[in-house]
């Protein structure tokens, strides 16, 4: 086995330790001792100003370093993360490919690659993407791709039967995988939210204006979970508690299901199952309503805190 390779070195230095740093370096240099007529022991402060050229250009060359030294950590940092995303065999490699599928053109039967260079016009449905290892081996890859309105939905059937066909060419020999594209799981929740009367109707709208901040902070919430993350109830109470006129918001019951794989229910989802502390979406993504018409709708009843 190759030994794994050290990490990155870090260069987080400030201009003024970088600074510090060659004037200590000009001060302790016996030439210039003799040549300014100070000790070995004098601070550079004490010989020379704010405005003295010499300052000006330990600060000018203090500047050309540090930009030197970040534009050299970037430059790594690019370098790492495009050597991780092509390292074959490992579940980023293969999230790198998934995300590089395009529908509507053919691989190179003798690279596994396109022959062409993506441009802006080439369809490139796969918006998300999570690769993970199965525990009796395998790989299960789930991808979703993004709507008009922005959210996550599963891929058209056709396009989900062209992406499995893409897999098959490129994945290594012998790696059975699971392809999912499915619609989001629901996550229904009952909470009981208690605001500041001056703030809220206790319909959950504003006073001073007909939104539903604790709704779009769910929401919010959601959306900024990476896809294929794990939704930690203690979380989202803590972004809850971000929402100004919000004093505790408490959820008394957290559920979520996710289709139906046996195709048996009438609805097209599994039966609803507690959430105990946390959770990862089956299908990668979560979603959410507060529509009275749907019967999973997520309830939440607002109370004045005094």
């Amino acid at each position: 086995l190759k030994p794994p390779r050290p990490p990155l070195p870090t260069m987080s230095r400030t201009i003024e330790e970088i600074k510090a740093e060659m004037t200590q370096a000009f001060m302790n240099d016996a030439t210039t001792q003799t040549a300014y007529g100070f000790s070995a022991n004098s601070k550079f402060s004490d010989h020379f100003s704010t405005l003295s050229i010499e300052n000006i250009l330990f600060y000018v060359f203090a500047v050309c370093a540090y930009t030197i030294e970040r534009l050299t950590e970037t430059h790594l940092s690019q370098v790492e993360a495009t050597i991780t995303a092509l390292r074959p065999h490992t579940c980023t490699w293969y999230q790198t490919m998934a995300l590089a599928f395009r529908y509507g053109e053919t691989l190179d039967p003798n690279t596994a690659t396109y022959a062409t260079v993506a441009t802006s016009d080439t369809l490139m449905p796969i918006s998300q993407c999570a690769v993970t290892e199965n525990s009796g081996g395998g790989l299960t890859i789930k991808v979703a791709t993004t709507d008009s309105s922005g959210s996550l939905t599963p891929l058209e059937p056709s396009v989900l039967t062209a992406f499995k066909s893409y897999m098959a060419d490129i994945k290594d020999a012998g790696i059975a995988t699971n392809i999912l594209s499915q619609a989001g799981d629901r996550l229904q929740l009952d909470l009981t939210v208690y605001v500041d009367a001056t703030v809220f109707n206790l319909d959950g709208t504003l006073i001073t204006e007909p939104t539903c901040p604790v709704e779009n902070a769910i929401r919010e919430y959601l959306t900024m979970l990476p896809f294929n993350g794990e939704l930690v109830l203690e979380h989202l109470i803590d972004h809850l508690q971000g929402v100004s006129g919000v004093e505790v918001p408490h959820i008394n019951t957290a559920t979520t299901c996710a289709i139906d794989p046996t195709g048996m229910s009438e609805n097209g989802y599994a039966n609803m199952t507690a959430i105990d502390v946390r959770t990862t979406p089956e299908s990668g993504f979560f979603r959410i309503s507060f529509s009275s018409s749907d019967d999973w709708a997520s309830t939440i009843t607002y109370r004045s805190k005094s």
